[in-house]
């Protein structure tokens, strides 16, 4: 029968000198980590020691007078960078176990066996120690415990990193740990003081502990600042020192600030300052900006520019978020944890969008001064985040939308919400008109039916907001319709207008609206897709529509310049009449008896429809055009009957004008952009060509 063998046991085994060289050299991207990663240690070592007196766990330590501290020191001469802790120090046994032991954490194992505040204690990995090898070619750690208990013995750890370490008995030393680093040929920029400062500044201005550099025979501290995000208020007084010192300057105040602490989904500190509107950034000159906000863990930053959790919208804000739970890897300069990190942006976005909600209600005037100057990143959150979140800080940013209107007086603007609660009973429809500014808006023939039926439409006139507008579908169970849209269900029943008693006014009949149509788009040709006759003009004769707004047509036309082979800007329009306006009615009469003038009227007709649009491309293309009805008018005045093709007196006889030479009449096809008359008119058919006033 046959039998199975034990199994056997093994460890794993490593080349010491091959594992340590991929902790110092693989682990970090930048050199200057090692500062940020021996000061957590120092920071620990001191916090250690803190509670442990805190506890009454070690009622004698040695050196008491001496203070918890950090001291940095360079030698630019012998290319020494020095940093010296007065916290708990090590024995002979715990140099052997902490630092002749890769990955292990001896800060995680003080935590693990006490009930030490884990928001304090910084480091967790155990290999931050070796960073010193990235820029030292020698590293020698001098060290004390602080319990007598352990006896009272210094110690002097040594390694060039190699693989091996000595350790021999030094007298007379101080309470704590000091490190000297011997820095290798191309890391001596760290034996400068401004290069260390610089950087201690960077990523350890909030340790709990003073820092001190020695500068001019002086220990100068340099982190001052306190750690504002830990405490749960602040003072206004406060929050301006902290923004000041976020900012870089020396004056300025923060026009909102913010505190927020959560424990859940994870445990976040943070503090968000929103610049004031007058000072907001020149979109113009920021193709790439920077994240206003940086990350922190547990004191200590580990990204200065919070990519990844602060959207590229709200790179404006200024703050720092601090978050004991993030998933960061091994050498704390990047996050695992993708979703955690997407768990912490949600969290604390839209923390920052619901107080500014909470703030726009308080004080709706600050706030639409806010708004006013950061209008456009707001509405661009709206568009990224529907392309990279699938908008869900949709209805949050909705809310914080302002928008100027109709019904409001110049420089009012009203909320979504607000535009609800006076909207008409029953209307379903949100309106908006993008426009160039307020008084073009409410002049457009577009408008006309909305303000006769004193309609409420948002006036819209930012480059973004159509873009904006046609991305979002509605908000709440409303719809969003541009007023110069075409074949929209405009509830023109909700609120019929007032009939006015235009009994004797002259109305188109179907057949005469048939047979107008068909004249101008002989005349227009490929330019029109259409002409039709359309009740939503009140004053104006005539619109143009199309598949999309004309807002929206400009604005894509501009975005493909250089790609007219698509044929984006070739999209065929309608021409939409009004059947009663005198000018199109008189444009009937003439067609037949007048065309030279009824050409030219319905090619003017339509490049005013263009113009109201705001789709005319060039204005100059209209000058020989319009040169031509200078010229009808001046002839007309001098006696010259287009109809006749001659000069009559005003007893309708032909008489003979002061003119030298009259204006030729062709007998020719109508060319574009050319004016031609026809030949005279047979006796008893003629009519003059003259403006019909309703």
């Amino acid at each position: 029968r046959w039998c199975a063998a034990p199994a056997e046991t093994h460890e794993f085994k490593a080349e010491t000198k091959k594992l340590l060289d991929i902790v110092a050299r693989s682990l970090y991207t930048d050199k200057e980590v090692f500062i940020r990663e021996l000061i957590s240690n120092a920071s620990d070592a001191c916090e250690k020691l803190r509670f442990l007196r805190g506890t009454s766990s070690l009622h004698d330590i040695h050196d008491e007078d001496i203070p918890l501290q950090v001291k940095l020191s360079c030698d630019e001469a012998a290319r020494e960078f020095i940093i010296e802790d007065t916290g708990v120090g090590m024995t002979h046994d715990e140099l052997i176990s902490h630092l002749g032991t890769i990955a292990k954490s001896g800060s995680l194992e003080f935590l693990q066996s006490g009930d030490c505040d884990s928001s304090r204690i910084i480091g967790q990995f155990g290999v931050g120690f070796y960073s010193t090898f990235v820029v030292a070619d020698k590293v020698e750690v001098y060290t004390k415990t602080c319990d007598p208990a352990k006896g009272d013995q210094g110690y002097k750890w040594s390694s060039d990193g190699s693989g091996s370490y000595s350790i021999t008995e030094v007298p007379d030393l101080p309470r704590g740990t000091k490190i000297v680093l011997h820095l290798k040929d191309d890391a001596t920029e760290f034996a400068k003081l401004a290069t260390v400062k610089k950087a201690v500044q960077k990523f350890s201005s909030y340790i709990d502990f003073p820092i001190y550099v020695r500068e001019d025979g002086e220990d100068k501290a340099v982190n001052k600042q306190e750690a504002l995000w830990m405490k749960t208020s602040a003072t206004p007084e406060e929050h301006q020192q902290f923004y000041r010192y976020l900012s870089g300057t020396s004056y300025g105040e923060p026009y909102y600030a913010l505190q927020y602490h959560t424990d859940a989904p994870l445990s976040i500190k943070s503090c968000f300052y929103l610049p004031d509107p007058d000072n907001a950034p020149n979109r113009l000159f920021a193709r790439d900006p920077e994240i206003g906000v940086s990350l922190h863990s547990r004191r200590v930053m580990v990204k200065k520019h919070a990519d990844g959790v602060i959207p590229k919208w709200l790179h404006w804000v200024k703050g720092i978020i601090d978050c004991e739970d993030m998933p960061m890897n091994i050498s704390r300069e990047s996050m695992q944890d993708s979703r955690l990190m997407d768990k912490l942006s949600m969290a604390v976005v839209r923390r920052i969008l619901r107080f500014l909600d909470q703030e726009s209600r308080k004080d709706p005037e600050k706030y639409a001064k806010f708004f006013k100057g950061y209008s456009y990143y707001l509405k661009a959150g709206l568009i990224e985040d529907k392309e990279a979140n699938y908008g869900r800080h949709k209805d949050d940013l909705l809310k914080l939308m302002r928008f100027e209107c109709s019904k409001k007086d110049k420089g009012q603007v009203i909320s979504l919400e607000e535009y609800i609660k006076m909207a008409k009973d029953g209307q379903q429809n949100i309106y908006y008109f993008c426009c160039p500014d307020r008084q073009t808006g409410l002049s457009s023939p577009y408008m006309e039916q909305f303000l006769q039926r004193d309609r409420n439409v948002l006036l819209l006139s930012e480059d973004i907001d159509e873009f904006v507008i046609s991305g979002i579908d509605g908000y709440k169970d409303k719809k969003f319709v541009s007023v110069d849209s075409a074949d929209k269900d405009f509830e023109l029943d909700l609120d019929p207008p007032e009939q006015a008693d235009d009994k004797d006014k002259r109305v188109l009949t179907a057949d005469e609206q048939k047979d107008l149509s068909k004249f101008i788009k002989d005349v227009l040709k490929e330019k029109v897709q259409e002409v039709k006759f359309s009740d939503r003009l009140v004053s104006s004769p005539a619109i143009v529509t199309s598949l999309i707004t004309p807002h929206m047509r400009k604005m894509m036309k501009t975005l493909m310049a250089g790609k007219e082979e698509t044929g984006f800007g070739n999209i065929p329009v309608t021409l939409e009449l009004s059947a009663k306006h005198h000018i199109v009615t008189t444009l009937h009469a003439i067609k037949d008896t007048n065309a030279p003038v009824a050409r030219i009227a319905a090619e003017q007709l339509f490049d005013n429809a263009c113009i109201a649009a705001g789709t005319l491309d060039d204005p100059r293309v209209l000058l020989t055009r319009l040169g031509k009805v200078l010229e009808m008018f001046i002839y007309q005045g001098a006696g010259f009957d287009y109809a006749k093709g001659e000069y009559v007196s005003h007893d309708g006889q032909p008489a003979q004008a002061n003119v030298k030479e009259p204006p030729k009449v062709e007998e020719k096809k109508f060319e574009e952009k050319k004016f031609e008359e026809s030949a005279p008119p047979k006796s008893g058919e003629e009519k003059k060509f003259e403006e019909s006033k309703p």
